[in-house]
C-alpha cells in the first residue's frame, strides 16, 4: 500500500502544538490541553483563512470565557446549565457572525465549566481564556511565517492548465471537427474562481502583489469569454468555413496549415461562427499576453 506524503499544514499543525506546549511550560500556564486545541483547529489552508479563524476563536474564546464566568456565579453546575451555556453561545456566534468561533466557544466553555475545582471563579475563567488566546496566537503565527500556502501557485497552475485545454480543443475542432466537452473547462474555471476569492484576501498580508490581482481577474474573465463563446460556437454548425482572417490568426498560433475548402459559400451561419471564434482567439492571445508578464 502507497503511504501518503505528510504535507506541510501537518508539519505546521505539529510545531503549533509543540511550541504551544513548551510555552505552557515555560510560563506555567494551567491549562496547556486548552492551549493545544486552539493551536490545532486555528490551522487553515491559507494565511488569510488562518487570519480569520484566529480572529474568530479569539472572540469565541473571550465569549466562552465570559459566558461560563456568568453562569457559574448565577446557577450551579448541572447538565441543564451546561446545555443552556451552549445555547447561549451558539445563538450569539449566529447572530454575530463570527465563523468557526462557535466551535471554540463551546471548548472554552466546557473547559472551565466542567474542570473548575474550587478558587477564584474570575482568575480560573481568566486564566483559561488566556491560555486559549495563546494557542489561537501560535498556530495562526505558525501558519503566516512557516511557508505560508501556495494559493498564488495553486492558481497559476490551473491557469496553465486552463490554457492548455482551450488550445487542445481549438485544435480538435479545426483539424479533426471534434468539438470536446467543455465541462473540464467549466469544472477548472470554478475552481480558480473559488481560490481566486482566498487569493484576494491573501494579498492583504502581502506587500505590493496588487498588479497580480488585476492580471488574474482578467484572466479569469478571459477563460470565461472563451467558453461562453466556445459554448455558442458549438450549437451553431457542425463543420464551418472559417474566414481568412481567423485562418490566419490560426495558421499562425498552431504553425500549421489549415486544409484548403472547395464547397459553397459562406452563408450566415458562418459568419456568426467565425465572429465567436474571432473572439475566442482574441482572448487566446490576450491571455498568452498576460501570462507572459506574470
Amino acid at each position: 500500500m502507497k503511504s501518503k506524503k505528510i504535507g506541510m499544514r501537518t508539519i505546521k499543525t505539529v510545531m503549533a502544538v509543540i511550541l504551544t506546549l513548551a510555552i505552557s511550560e515555560l510560563f506555567n500556564l494551567r491549562s496547556s490541553l486548552l492551549a493545544s486545541i486552539a493551536a490545532i483547529v486555528t490551522m487553515e489552508s491559507s494565511v488569510s483563512e488562518s487570519f480569520t479563524a484566529g480572529k474568530n476563536r479569539m472572540y469565541g474564546t473571550i465569549l466562552g470565557g465570559v459566558i461560563a464566568l456568568g453562569i457559574s456565579l448565577i446557577l450551579p453546575s448541572n447538565f441543564f446549565t451546561i446545555g443552556l451555556g451552549l445555547i447561549i453561545l451558539i445563538s450569539i456566534c449566529n447572530g454575530l457572525k463570527w465563523d468557526k468561533a462557535a466551535r471554540m466557544s463551546m471548548i472554552v466553555f466546557l473547559g472551565i465549566i466542567l474542570n473548575y475545582e474550587g478558587g477564584d471563579r474570575i482568575d480560573y475563567a481568566f486564566d483559561r481564556t488566556i491560555d486559549t488566546l495563546i494557542g489561537v496566537i501560535v498556530g495562526t503565527s505558525i501558519n503566516y511565517f512557516i511557508r505560508p500556502p501556495k494559493i498564488e501557485l495553486r492558481i497559476r497552475e490551473t491557469i496553465r492548465e486552463m490554457h492548455i485545454e482551450v488550445r487542445e480543443i481549438l485544435d480538435k475542432l479545426i483539424w479533426e471537427n471534434i468539438f470536446d466537452d467543455l465541462q473540464k473547462l467549466k469544472s477548472e474555471i470554478n475552481y480558480v474562481e473559488a481560490n481566486y476569492k482566498v487569493f484576494i484576501e491573501e494579498m492583504r498580508f502581502h506587500v505590493g502583489m496588487e498588479e497580480n490581482i488585476k492580471h488574474y481577474q482578467s484572466l479569469f474573465n478571459s477563460f470565461e469569454y472563451i467558453r461562453n463563446h466556445l459554448r455558442v460556437m458549438k450549437t451553431i454548425k457542425e463543420n464551418p468555413r472559417i474566414d481568412d482572417d481567423n485562418k490566419k490568426v490560426i495558421e499562425r498560433y498552431f504553425n500549421r496549415e489549415i486544409p484548403q475548402r472547395v464547397d459553397e459559400k459562406e452563408d450566415k451561419l458562418d459568419i456568426i461562427y467565425n465572429y465567436h471564434l474571432k473572439m475566442v482567439l482574441f482572448q487566446l492571445e490576450t491571455i498568452e499576453e498576460i501570462l507572459n508578464q506574470i
